[in-house]
Order: C-alpha cells, then sequence, then structure tokens
C-alpha cells in the first residue's frame, strides 16, 4: 500500500498542503496543542450539542463512505478496527482514532491529525486523480490511522474556523 509509506519526500510548495500543514499542526484548535490556535471553545464549539453538530457537518462534507468507516475508539476496540479498513483503498475515507473520553472526540480526531504531521507519519498520494492525506499515530502502539482527501481536509477547516452556528 503505496499511499501508507511514511517516508517519502514532501511537496512543501503546495498551497493546498500549506494550509493543511497551517491549521493542522499550527492553528490545532484541541486545547494544549498550539499557542497559536483559537480552541473549539474559542470557536464556539463546546458541550455535546455542538460537538455533535460539528460532527454532522464534518462527514457530510466528506466522501459518503467515511460515516461508516469514522470510528472514535476505546484502546482495546482499536484492531477490530483497524481490520474493518483493512480493504479499504482510497480514495475512500476513514478515520480510526482513539478518543480520550466522549467530551473529547473532536479533540482527540484533531490532535491525531496534528500529531502525524508533527511527527511525520503521513504521506500524500494521488488516487484516480484525487490527492489523499493518510497519517498514522504510533506512540507503544497504533493510536490512529486517517485516510482522508484533500478536499475533505480543506472543507474541515472551514467549518471549524467559521465557529458553531445555531
Amino acid at each position: 500500500m503505496e499511499y501508507k509509506n511514511y517516508t517519502g519526500k514532501i511537496n512543501l510548495k503546495n498551497k493546498n498542503f500549506q494550509n493543511i500543514l497551517n491549521f493542522y499542526l499550527f492553528h490545532c484548535p484541541t486545547p494544549g496543542k498550539s499557542v497559536r490556535a483559537k480552541t473549539f471553545e474559542q470557536l464556539g464549539w463546546k458541550g455535546s450539542h455542538q460537538f455533535a453538530q460539528l460532527r454532522r457537518s464534518l462527514l457530510k462534507v466528506a466522501t459518503k463512505n467515511l460515516k461508516n468507516n469514522y470510528h472514535p475508539c476505546k484502546k482495546d476496540e482499536l484492531g477490530v478496527e483497524y481490520k474493518k479498513v483493512s480493504n479499504t483503498a482510497p480514495p475512500e475515507e476513514y478515520c480510526i482514532f482513539l478518543k480520550h473520553d466522549k467530551d473529547t472526540v473532536m479533540q482527540s480526531l484533531f490532535s491525531a491529525i496534528r500529531n502525524a504531521l508533527a511527527h511525520g507519519s503521513f504521506n500524500i498520494k494521488s488516487c484516480k486523480k484525487v490527492r489523499v492525506y493518510s497519517f498514522v499515530n504510533f506512540d507503544e502502539y497504533k493510536k490512529a490511522e486517517i485516510v482522508l482527501n484533500e478536499n475533505t481536509l480543506l472543507e474541515w477547516i472551514k467549518i471549524v474556523e467559521r465557529g458553531y452556528q445555531s
């Protein structure tokens, strides 16, 4: 699976990649991840109702299959969920990640993307004319494996930065 090779060169000149890197790494809205960021709470995303709306909005702009392949997990559930998506190939998307508790699922997802970028454990490949980002987090065990299309990542930025809309 070439899209999961994390040792290739990174094209830092690509404008979309620069926007993605800037937001998810330097402006990650998860508290404690970046002093440059406005947190989810500062953007109006706080409480279960707001985060449920955020989740719906994020899934709405992604590929249809992400709704079925979006699995925030407890540690002991990760292996089963990784197996479920093992035959999923880009440009289909999936998000398997360790959730810290039910109130911070979005923070866990955005932290997983941020950590993959910070540690260089990501790849960008074109699959069927779609730029696909593959992220993985590993610290003693694999904590996240996420495959998202570039358009999805860019749309998520707009949704988060727009803030909560009642």
